[in-house]
C-alpha cells in the first residue's frame, strides 16, 4: 500500500540548503590513547595496593599524564580536526523515496547477525607463537648463565623458584648446580606461561588499535634501544655501577622521555623536522628525571643519589666510592650529570626529528605484541616476585630478563601476523552464499 505523502514536505525540504553545500569539511573527533593510559594507571594504582609504595606512585604518575591528555582534548581547537567532503562528482546520488514494503532479511543471509570482529586469527596461530616463543625465549638467560660463570642451570632453577619458595635458603653455589625437580618445575612453569601467553598474542594482537609512529618508534623502541646501549655503555665504563642502578625505574625512566618526545613531535609536526625534535628532546630531558627521583626517595637514598650515578658513567672513580658518599648532594657531580643529560636529550631528540619522516611504518600487532607487552610483562613478574619471593627478584639480572620476554614477543608477534584470516560467518542458520552486490532471494512469506 502507498504511503500518502504529506503536504508541503517538499516545500520545506526545497527551502532547506544542502550542509554538504555549504560547509567543505565535517568536523571529527581525533584517536586518542588518553583512555588506555588512564585505565593503565588506574591498575597500577589498585595494584599497589597489594604490591607496595612503588606500584602506587607509579600508578599515580600513569592516572596523572592519562587524565592530562584526556583533559587536553577537550580544550578549545584541541581534540577535533576537520574531514573533507568528497568532490560533489564523487558524492552518492539523493535517494528518491519509493512506496512499497521494505524488503526483510532472513537468516543464512550475510548481515543478518554479524559477529565481530569479522576476520580472526585461528588459534592454532596463538599456540605456535607462544611455542616458538618459549623455544628461543631461554637463549638470553643461558647466555647470560654463561657470560656471569653462574652457569646454565643457574637461571632454570631461579624460574623455579617462582613457585618453589626454598630457593630462597639455597645458596648460590648450590643454585648453580642441576636439580632435577627443579629443572621439571621450570619447565612446567615455562611451557605453561609460554603457551598462555601465545593464545593472548592470537586473540588480542588483531584487536588492538593501530599505534601511530612517532609513538611506536619513541614511546616504544628508541626506550628499548637507549636501555641496551646504556647497559652495554656501562659494562665497557664502569661494571660496578650496573649493580647500583635499578633498572625497572631506569628503564621507565627511557619511557617517559620517548612517550613525552613522540606526543611532541605529534603536536609539532608544522615546525621544521629537527626543530621539533630539538624541542621535543628539551621536554622529554625534563620531565625524564622524574621516576629516578621518586626512585630515589622511595629506597631512601636520595634524590642526589640517581644524579650522581649519572656522573659516575664518565667519571669511573665514582661507582668505587661508598653509598653513604653517592648519597651527598657534590656540585661539580650534579654539574657533571646535568651536562650529560642535557646534550644526552637533545641529541636523540633531534636525531629523531630528523629521521622520523625517513622510518617505515611498525604493524600494530608488530607494536604491541614486541615492544609493549614484554614490558607490561616485566612489570608484572618484578612486582609478583616482590610478593611471593623477594629474594628471587634481588638474584635476577633484570636487563637479561627483559632481552628473554623481548624475544619471546618478537618471535609470538611474528607467527601471529603471518599467519592466515579466518572468516567469521554471520550468526544466522543456514548457507552463506549471497555476496554483496548479487540478488538477495525474497524472504519466505510468515
Amino acid at each position: 500500500m502507498p504511503i500518502p505523502e504529506q503536504p508541503g514536505s517538499d516545500a520545506r525540504q526545497a527551502g532547506k540548503p544542502d550542509l554538504r553545500e555549504t560547509l567543505d569539511s565535517v568536523e571529527m573527533p581525533t584517536s586518542t590513547a588518553a583512555p588506555m593510559v588512564l585505565a593503565l594507571g588506574v591498575c597500577l594504582l589498585a595494584a599497589g595496593i597489594v604490591f607496595g609504595i612503588a606500584m602506587i606512585i607509579v600508578g599515580a604518575v600513569v592516572l596523572s599524564i592519562g587524565l592530562g591528555l584526556w583533559i587536553a582534548e577537550l580544550l578549545p581547537g584541541r581534540g577535533h580536526f576537520h574531514e573533507e567532503f568528497v568532490p560533489p562528482t564523487e558524492r552518492p546520488k539523493p535517494i528518491v523515496a519509493r512506496s512499497g514494503a521494505v524488503e526483510q532479511m532472513h537468516e543464512g543471509v550475510p548481515g543478518y547477525r554479524v559477529q565481530l570482529p569479522v576476520m580472526v586469527h585461528p588459534v592454532s596461530a596463538g599456540v605456535k607463537g607462544g611455542l616458538l616463543g618459549g623455544a628461543v625465549m631461554p637463549v638470553p638467560a643461558l647466555l647470560w648463565g654463561l657470560i656471569s660463570h653462574h652457569g646454565i642451570w643457574y637461571p632454570v632453577n631461579l624460574l623455579a623458584g617462582m613457585v618453589l619458595p626454598g630457593l630462597a635458603e639455597m645458596s648460590i653455589a648450590d643454585a648453580e648446580n642441576f636439580h632435577l625437580s627443579l629443572l621439571i618445575a621450570a619447565m612446567f612453569i615455562h611451557v605453561a606461561m609460554s603457551l598462555v601467553a601465545g593464545l593472548l598474542y592470537g586473540v588480542l594482537l588483531p584487536t588492538l588499535p593501530f599505534v601511530p609512529k612517532p609513538m611506536a618508534w619513541s614511546g616504544l623502541l628508541m626506550p628499548v634501544l637507549w636501555t641496551g646501549f646504556s647497559f652495554l655503555g656501562i659494562l665497557v665504563v664502569s661494571p660496578i655501577l650496573r649493580k647500583e642502578l635499578d633498572w625497572p625505574s631506569f628503564i621507565f625512566s627511557q619511557f617517559v622521555f620517548g612517550l613525552v618526545v613522540a606526543i611532541m613531535v605529534m603536536r609539532l609536526r608544522r615546525l621544521p623536522h629537527f626543530l621539533a625534535g630539538a624541542i621535543a628532546g628539551v621536554a622529554g630531558g625534563v620531565l625524564m628525571p622524574i621516576p629516578a627521583a621518586i626512585w630515589g626517595w622511595a629506597t631512601q637514598h636520595g634524590i642526589w643519589y640517581p644524579a650522581n650515578l649519572l656522573a659516575a658513567m664518565v667519571l669511573p672513580g665514582l661507582a668505587k666510592l661508598p653509598t653513604a658518599e653517592l648519597q651527598q648532594y657534590h656540585a661539580h657531580w650534579l654539574a657533571t650529570a646535568l651536562v650529560i643529560h642535557g646534550i644526552t636529550s637533545l641529541v636523540f631528540g633531534t636525531l629523531f626529528g630528523i629521521l622520523l619522516p625517513r622510518l617505515p611504518v611498525i604493524p600494530g600487532p608488530m607494536s604491541w605484541g614486541a615492544l609493549l607487552m614484554p614490558v607490561l610483562w616485566t612489570a608484572a613478574s618484578f612486582s609478583l616476585m616482590g610478593v611471593v619471593n623477594p629474594i628471587l627478584r634481588e638474584r635476577v639480572d633484570w636487563p637479561w630478563y627483559i632481552a628473554s620476554q623481548f624475544v619471546f614477543g618478537i618471535a609470538a608477534s611474528i607467527v601471529v601476523v603471518r599467519s592466515e584470516q579466518i572468516r567469521v560467518p554471520p550468526a544466522g542458520r543456514g548457507p552463506d552464499t549471497a555476496r554483496i552486490g548479487e540478488s538477495i532471494p525474497p524472504s519466505p512469506q510468515r
